[in-house]
């Protein structure tokens, strides 16, 4: 979908001070040496239990990009919050405690689990929005954690390392410092059963066993031969589908883009999953800087965003490719184009 008048207005982030290292882990037997080494996580960062939930990051974060993005909390139609984590509660909308806690007011609400990719497909779900109410304003936020005993951070998951953290970004049709040029999402639920595995549950923590994705991995590989290999490719596919029909939109290519912001996965995701199939140089991310912060779930693309743009000399007319994929399987990808160095953010 091509964009017109739909802007970046503001982005904001909540990171824990509290870290914990992959040395630390390997010390303490959650961790090994080898997955270390494959995935080149080094270091996560570890929420407080009694108030650094997910949905009160999300909170912190959205009121940092409210405040940058100069729009008025009543100038908020949706506020969208997306997440893969425990949020802290059963039988609760988180969604509504960060817009209570970040811009008040009465704007529609919503929730979105898509795995991974739940923090973009809330984007692409408010841009919609957003351009059906000319002069209104969106909220997009997305936060994670991650505890024992329900999840182990280190060990739930093959080449994935998994720490804490929340972003927001603020949609406007108004005004902005970027330019949202284009996006797209494609999905093949076909590839749902990999996050099932084979048993159903009654709940979360069901028999107070730890979450295993690896097992339910393990399950789908061995229903069928070469899945593996075929699992790849159709992901590859899926990933060529996205960011073929967002350059299709947009008039422009992979060389074009300035940076790609990706998720903080292991080092062999990335490299398979972005880099050599795309041709994209791993300096023209922010991956280097993620690799201390670990896979935030859903929040990923909007805190490495903001880093991005805090950090990085921008000048006006570069272009930022963003790509998500979650559980699923679906595939978000959207352009920006710079039009100003925010007040917040380094001068080019």
């Amino acid at each position: 979908m091509r964009w017109d008048s739909l802007y970046v207005a503001g982005l904001g982030a909540y990171l824990p001070e509290a870290v914990e290292t992959a040395e630390e882990a390997i010390a303490a037997g959650r961790y090994t040496r080898e997955e270390h080494l494959a995935n080149g996580i080094r270091q996560v960062r570890v929420a407080r239990l009694e108030d650094e939930g997910p949905a009160q990051m999300a909170a912190a974060a959205a009121r940092q990009a409210v405040e940058r993005s100069g729009h008025l909390p009543e100038e908020f139609g949706l506020v969208v919050h997306g997440n893969n984590s425990h949020q802290g509660q059963e039988f609760w909308t988180p969604a509504s405690y960060v817009q209570d806690n970040s811009i008040g007011g009465h704007a529609a609400t919503a929730e979105v689990r898509q795995g991974s990719n739940g923090g973009l497909v809330g984007f692409e779900l408010a841009a919609s929005w957003v351009a059906a109410r000319p002069d209104t304003a969106a909220l997009v936020t997305a936060g994670d954690s991650f505890h024992l005993p329900y999840f182990d951070r280190w060990n739930s998951d093959d080449q994935q390392v998994f720490g804490d953290g929340a972003g927001a970004l603020v949609l406007s049709t108004r005004t902005g410092f970027a330019r949202v040029l284009a996006s797209t999402t494609y999905a093949d639920s076909t590839l749902e059963p990999i996050y099932r595995g084979g048993d159903w549950t009654t709940g979360p923590f069901a028999e107070s066993r730890t979450v295993s994705l690896r097992s339910r991995k393990r399950d789908f590989l061995a229903t069928g031969e070469n899945l593996y290999e075929q699992t790849i490719e159709r992901m590859t596919k899926s990933l060529h589908a996205v960011t073929g029909q967002l350059f299709d939109e947009i008039g422009a290519g992979i060389d074009d883009m300035a940076y790609l912001i990706h998720a903080n996965t292991g080092q062999t995701i990335v490299d398979w999953g972005f880099y050599h199939p795309l041709g994209v140089d791993p300096s023209r991310t922010v991956y280097a800087w993620g690799r201390d912060f670990g896979h935030m779930g859903a929040a990923d693309h909007i805190v490495n965003l903001n880093h991005l743009v805090e950090t990085a000399p921008l000048r006006p007319g570069d272009k930022v490719l963003t790509i998500g994929v979650g559980t699923g399987f679906i595939w978000t990808a959207f352009v920006m184009e710079m039009l100003e160095v925010p007040s917040w953010a380094p001068q080019a």
